[in-house]
């Protein structure tokens, strides 16, 4: 990518008129996808790892999240044609609208949302939590630590796009080598916040639609990876986002399912 953005410029250098400032646009945007420092692509602005979207921390919108996903049953967490799977949609003043987890889904139906101008959009790309419930005396930095190295491993992929257009982009590969984390960015991660949480109290009820768990209020611990979106401008948007993981080969770490999902939502952003 870099080797592409040095001959444009230059390219710009030596072009007049009409065909310097079209250069110059293209540029412009490749740089704005290309680099995650920037945070305004395509006119979509998001939030960045220094920020408190809303205020808010991102251990608290985090622990929100998980609390909220996971106090769904089987029906409430499974997203239907031409409904609108919200993970906080009890709640319409919050000032983060949660999308659905792509650990639980393959290919769901598309959304059709309406939601406020002046809500953010917290996109989950791949996550994942560990409780007490299931680890008994694990401190908080343990939990995450399990949340990282026993959940998260693998070839993980992820693309975010706004109204067609790229926004944010994943390529890591997590693995252990003799029960050492080996941890490789395979390219620069574009407006993705990867978040390693504090620890949380974690609601699990007995109806929960993740499988196995133990009912109760345990402490717990996140680590993955999210987008956090800036309020959309009133009107119709499309929000698609994926997740391709494979597994990083029998030298590393034996056990990591490959997971694909293709999640796409129509919102409808009222003033």
């Amino acid at each position: 990518m870099n080797t592409n953005n040095s001959r444009l410029i230059p390219t710009i250098k030596k072009s007049r008129g009409s065909t310097c400032v079209l250069f110059a646009l293209i540029l412009f945007l490749s740089i704005s996808f290309v680099f995650p420092g920037l945070h305004s692509v395509y006119g979509v602005e998001l939030f960045s790892k220094d920020e408190k979207p809303f205020g808010v921390s991102y251990d608290d919108w985090v622990a929100k999240y998980w609390n909220k996903w996971i106090s769904k049953n089987t029906n409430e967490a499974t997203p239907k044609p031409g409904g609108c799977l919200i993970v906080n949609d009890d709640n319409k003043s919050d000032s983060l609208v949660m999308l659905m987890e792509t650990a639980d889904v393959g290919s769901p139906p598309t959304q059709i949302c309406k939601i406020s101008a002046n809500q953010g959009i917290m996109i989950p790309l791949w996550i994942a939590w560990c409780d007490t419930g299931l680890n008994k005396g694990y401190s908080d930095e343990q939990l995450t630590k399990c949340a990282r190295e026993v959940f998260n491993l693998g070839n993980i992929r992820s693309d975010v796009k706004v109204d067609g257009l790229p926004v944010a982009k994943l390529d890591v590969r997590m693995s252990l080598i003799s029960g050492k984390l080996d941890y490789k960015i395979n390219s620069p991660l574009t407006n993705v916040t990867e978040f390693y949480s504090k620890g949380f109290n974690l609601a699990i009820p007995p109806d929960s639609h993740k499988p196995d768990q133990v009912p109760g209020t345990w402490r717990a611990g996140s680590q993955g990876w999210w987008v956090f979106l800036k309020p959309l401008p009133p009107g119709e948007h499309t929000v698609y986002y994926n997740v391709r993981v494979t597994p990083t080969g029998a030298l590393t770490s034996p056990g990591t399912n490959p997971h694909f999902a293709d999640i796409t939502y129509k919102l409808q952003v009222e003033k």
